[in-house]
């Protein structure tokens, strides 16, 4: 017998969407290599989600993997947030420093992301 995640994972988003709030995931992807120029062009994809986003408890800031100001988020499985995507949460942008997805028997329920601001 095995236990369903769907499920789990729509109570995760039921519970960000009631005590969180919507944001924005922001990810740069360069595009072909131009040689006249010198320059990729560079393309912007914003992808919605929804998350919750607390700032570390002062034990945690160590100054070397995590510093003053960090933040901690928790995201919807909507979208899976990389190392430099960029999360507009209340109107600040953050940069994504660490992902690392709550996946109980390798499946996403939700994300937790590491943010600078």
């Amino acid at each position: 017998m095995s236990f369903d995640y769907s499920r789990t994972s729509a109570t995760a988003l039921g519970l960000l969407q009631r005590f969180g709030a919507a944001a924005t995931l922001k990810r740069k992807t360069a595009g072909s290599y131009d040689p006249s120029t010198g320059t990729s062009a560079e393309t912007v994809t914003s992808l919605a989600t929804t998350a919750c986003v607390f700032d570390y408890p002062q034990s945690y800031v160590d100054g070397t993997l995590i510093l003053a100001g960090d933040k901690r988020a928790y995201l919807s499985s909507e979208q899976e947030p990389k190392q430099g995507d960029v999360l507009t949460w209340n109107a600040v942008d953050q940069t994504v420093i660490a992902v690392k997805a709550v996946a109980p028997a390798g499946v996403a329920v939700m994300y937790e992301a590491q943010l600078r601001g």
